[in-house]
This record gives structure tokens, sequence and C-alpha cells, in this order.
């Protein structure tokens, strides 16, 4: 199994051995099985190292420039949180002129990223991941828990997306369980779309590999 997303070192200590997972921190723990990416703080602009993990598009451009250079150089892979709040997705429409995808692909942050969050994803968001190579994090009790939304889960399917599942935050998921990650999200899609077992079975299996 692939816990795509942890921000709980407890989480990912337990994981750790046992299957691959994604752990975003300040600090690296060195966690036997566990992929580092550095939290990279609005206003940061020095020089980073490793894998890195950019919590939003709506930086200082020092940050900007200091991930840009970092990613486009190929020193570490990229998750960049994208498209989490209607706050966020309005915010950079109004600013930029396009979605925080369309920001992430002009910055050329997009090749062969991971996107978080994505509970605001459209089509065409969508449709440049694919382009770009870029994979699409959900992390359902987080989103749910902090009021953001159901990811748009059965069309970034549709559109051939690929999809990973996290745990996310601990606040809303103590034991780290995938399997209750898993449950939820089939469960609020099939509600969100009136539609039992919106989701097949076999997909949602699928996002945890």
């Amino acid at each position: 199994m692939f816990n795509a997303l942890t921000f709980d070192i407890e989480t990912a200590k337990r994981a750790g051995g046992d299957l691959r997972v994604f752990y975003a921190g300040e600090t690296d723990p060195h966690i036997p099985g566990a992929e580092f990416f550095r939290i990279v703080p609005d206003g940061f602009s020095g020089v980073l190292e490793g894998n890195v993990y950019l919590p939003s598009l709506l930086v200082s451009d020092a940050t900007t420039d200091a991930v840009m250079d970092h990613v486009l150089s190929g020193r570490g892979k990229i998750i960049v949180s994208a498209c989490r709040t209607l706050e966020e997705v309005g915010t950079c429409d109004k600013r930029y002129g396009v979605t925080p995808v369309g920001l992430a692909h002009k910055y050329g942050l997009l090749d062969g990223a991971f996107v978080a969050g994505g509970t605001y994803l459209d089509k065409d968001d969508i449709d440049l991941i694919n382009q770009s190579g870029a994979e699409i994090i959900v992390t359902p009790s987080m989103s749910m828990g902090l009021g953001e939304g159901i990811p748009p889960l059965r069309m970034m399917l549709t559109l051939g997306a690929s999809v990973h599942i996290g745990t996310g935050l601990r606040d809303f998921n103590p034991e780290g369980d995938l399997s209750f990650e898993a449950r939820l999200l089939s469960l609020s899609v099939s509600g969100a779309l009136c539609t039992p077992g919106a989701i097949p079975e076999k997909d949602i299996e699928k996002m945890l590999k």
C-alpha cells in the first residue's frame, strides 16, 4: 500500500517499514521506507535540497523563484498543493488569470509533479496534469475535516488521471488508517453524486498502490 502524503511523523514511522509513504515536514527524520518532502514556507529565499512540498502557489516571488530554480534544475521531486479551496482558486484567478494548476504549469512546476488537494480541480486542470505527467494526491479526511469539500474523483478517473490516497493530517484520522481514507472517499463521492458505488472498488484499491 502507498500512503501518498502524511504530515504526521508518527504515522510515517509506523508505516515506513511496511509500505511506501511520503512524509512532509520541516526536518528529515530519516524514516526507513519513507520519502521526505521538506515543507517550503512562504518567505523562503535560500537554496533547497531534496524533495519539496509547496503548501501554496500564492507565495512571495522569492519563494517561487527558489522553488522554480530547485525543481527545474532536477534536484528533487515536488508535491504542490493546489485547488484546495474556492478562495485559493478565486484569488489565483483574480491575481494571475489562471487556476493554481495553470499557474504551476506556467512556472514549469507541473512536469512530473504530485498535485495535492485538488478539491476544486476542473477539466482543464486535469487535462494539464495529465499532459504534464503529473499525478494527483487526495487526502479525504483532511479535505472534509477542514471543510474544503470532496474531490471530483469520478471526473479525475474518467479523464485518465493517476490518483493516490494519503492520510494528511492526524486530526481527522489519528491512526493514519488508509482503509478508513479509502472507505471515506468512496462513500463521500457516492453521496455527492447520489449514486451508490459511484467509484468501483478496483479503482479505489488502485489508488493505494
